[in-house]
């Protein structure tokens, strides 16, 4: 993990008093990220790609786990319980497209089934958005389904300055990261 990165890492406790730490993703957590997918409900596959998938591939494991930590960064959660399994329960992630200039970038956020509703995604979008600050992002961007209504109320809850438009049945989401940069509120 690069040093910087360091500061991003803590422990938690979830509403239920689960442990949970998050850190930086590192490379080597390409297979806990399949793991984690391969306890994801269908529906949360749905929610979080918008489309149906089987399987995260070994290469798109890799790709996911595979981050600069400034145009591409991901906050990882992982279980508490046991460290010599770690097991890896929600990712935050964000992304700036390749050639892109301005400092906005594709974000998602998931949680295992059986850990949701417990503030674990919550934290999450917090510490990404606390990074993203301090990384000079301008904006995260989402497109999220139309029937998703947790996700945007978990949105709205954040309290920050946010865009949406409503475009063939997804929601185009984007949140102002710094809010004093913006001038002024959407």
């Amino acid at each position: 993990m690069l040093p910087e990165t360091a500061k991003f890492s803590e422990l938690v406790t979830l509403r239920d008093g689960t442990r949970v730490e998050l850190r930086p993703i590192r490379p080597d957590d390409a297979e806990r990220l399949q793991g984690l997918f391969g306890r994801l409900s269908p529906e949360s596959i749905y929610l979080r790609f918008l489309e149906r998938r089987k399987q995260l591939t070994v290469d798109q494991a890799v790709q996911f786990a595979t981050v600069n930590y400034d145009t591409t960064m991901a906050i990882v959660a992982v279980l508490a319980e046991d460290p010599k399994d770690p097991k890896i329960i929600g990712v935050a992630r964000y992304g700036v497209e390749p050639g892109q200039t301005a400092r906005v970038a594709e974000a998602a956020v998931v949680v295992e089934d059986a850990f949701q509703n417990r503030g674990l995604g919550t934290l999450l979008l917090q510490r990404l958005l606390d990074y993203a600050r301090e990384h000079d992002m301008q904006a995260l961007q989402a497109t999220i389904h139309q029937n998703n209504a947790k996700i945007l109320h978990f949105i709205q809850k954040g309290g920050l300055p946010t865009e949406r438009r409503l475009a063939g049945g997804v929601w185009e989401v984007q949140v102002t990261v710094n809010p004093e940069d913006a001038g002024s509120e959407v």
